[in-house]
């Protein structure tokens, strides 16, 4: 949009022809005709100054590629894009029942937004550790819950076992979340715990994962020659092709 087209839309909402614009902004009538006669290339800075005094806007609005409305004043920061001001246009030429599905649905996407930057910043403070368990909101999330599984003694069954969906407090990089059976893992995982798993493809030295041995399932720490249990009086699984990793274990449930 030029300055003309720019000058018209400001002129028209205010319902001033350029007699009136003249009068009212101290600018000469001739001034503001030659702009549409001869063209507008030689304007000057003291005049873009009074039609921005007048008009209550910034100088860059007639140079900028959006403007700023002037029912907001200088300082609001309230810009209007060009496209916007068309979707204003054909909004005032629809009749009443266009206008209030308009509004409907524009509520219903305003509700919308608003709900997942509510959510955003409610994640965004528990990854920055802001959000305590009790006394605040904590962000939460449906994941894809797999029961009691994961042993942490003897093996269980992998294949055929269903899975449920639960509702959980947020954590970055988590695809599901397992149930702990046993205690071969104590202190650090505890029969019945639910740990968060992230799927990998490999764990480096020292990591918990999530592991299939034939048919059955484990929680376990991998290491050089195999899976370790961290409960003493368990052995360790010995490494063999048979081992499948499923994930990598990034996190527990608290308060569970």
């Amino acid at each position: 949009m030029n300055f003309l087209e720019k000058l018209n839309f400001l002129m028209e909402r205010y319902a001033l022809n350029k007699r009136t614009l003249s009068q009212k902004s101290k600018i000469p009538y001739t001034t503001i005709d030659n702009w549409y006669k001869r063209g507008y290339e030689g304007l000057k800075i003291p005049t873009l100054c009074k039609l921005s005094d007048f008009f209550n806007t910034t100088l860059d609005h007639w140079v900028a590629d959006e403007i700023t409305d002037p029912n907001y004043g200088k300082s609001s920061g309230f810009k209007v894009e060009y496209e916007e001001m068309e979707h204003i246009k054909s909004y005032r030429k629809l009749d009443v029942w266009g206008k209030e599905r308009i509004d409907y649905e524009l509520n219903k996407e305003l509700e919308r937004v608003e709900q997942l930057q509510a959510q955003q910043e409610r994640i965004d403070a528990l990854e920055a550790g802001q959000t305590e368990v009790s006394g605040k909101i904590q962000s939460k999330r449906m994941y894809t819950y797999v029961r009691r599984i994961a042993c942490a003694g003897e093996g269980f069954y992998f294949d055929d076992i269903p899975t449920e969906t639960i509702e959980a407090p947020y954590m970055e990089g988590a695809d599901f979340i397992i149930g702990v059976n046993g205690d071969s893992m104590e202190p650090d995982y505890l029969d019945g715990d639910k740990v968060y798993v992230k799927k990998a493809s490999h764990l480096n030295l020292g990591d918990v994962g999530i592991f299939t041995v034939g048919n059955e399932c484990y929680i376990k720490e991998f290491g050089e020659d195999g899976l370790i249990s961290r409960n003493k009086d368990y052995e360790g699984i010995p490494g063999t092709e048979d081992i499948r990793l499923i994930g990598k274990v990034i996190g527990k449930m608290q308060g569970e």
